[in-house]
């Protein structure tokens, strides 16, 4: 069992599409600091920016899967 679980580890090693799902990665603990950061460096209008981007990016994700439903739901019947 535990000669499993270390050829798992290993870094040179593929997973498989089914594992690389269902295991769990180790957290990294630089994200969240660093994210704060560099919120806290960007002035007020870069802030609004980021946002703006972000929803509209958003916006046109669904918008593009609600014309992809339409589409195929008019092809197909």
């Amino acid at each position: 069992m535990s000669d499993k679980k270390q050829s798992q580890d290993e870094p040179g090693k593929k997973k498989s599409i089914f594992g690389s799902l269902f295991t769990r990665e180790k957290p990294d603990r630089e994200y969240v600091p660093d994210l704060k950061k560099q919120w806290s460096e960007m002035d007020s209008s870069r802030r609004v920016q980021f946002i703006l981007g972000a929803v509209i990016g958003l916006i046109i994700f669904i918008g593009s899967l609600v014309l992809a439903y339409f589409l195929l739901s008019k092809f197909i019947g």
